[in-house]
């Protein structure tokens, strides 16, 4: 069977930009429990939370948050399109449904990332377009 297990990460650079990354990983398992100890040993094995120094040579150190969730993907292997993750949020009284949305929707471009990268070609930024 399939899973698709969500992770969150915090990089944070000494200058004190941080980000969040949610992360999803595909993995073959046999249960729940079975994507879960994947996903941390892909972690740990590809240094997912090791710290680096950046293309300026700050220290960027980064943490797992949370392993968030695991998603067993029921499509046919036949399928063009295939869900590999799905999470539904209910609005409430702590969370409207305006923030949940915004949250959903924002991402960061190349420039709002620049300090966590660890290479960076400055030519090919200046030759994005600016997000609206």
């Amino acid at each position: 069977m399939k899973y698709s297990v969500k992770l969150i990460t915090k990089s944070t650079v000494e200058t004190g930009e941080v980000s969040i990354e949610e992360q999803i990983l595909l993995t073959e398992a046999d249960s729940f429990d079975d994507a879960y100890d994947k996903a941390e040993r892909y972690v740990e094995e590809r240094g997912i939370c090791d710290s680096y120094r950046n293309y300026l040579g700050k220290l960027v150190t980064r943490e797992l948050v949370s392993y968030a969730d695991c998603f067993q993907l029921f499509e046919d292997d036949d399928d063009d399109v295939k869900e590999v993750y799905s999470s539904i949020v209910r609005p409430d009284e702590r969370l409207a449904e305006e923030t949940i949305v915004a949250a959903f929707q924002r991402f960061s471009d190349s420039r709002d990332l620049l300090p966590f990268r660890e290479l960076v070609d400055l030519d090919e930024l200046d030759e994005e377009e600016p997000r609206d």
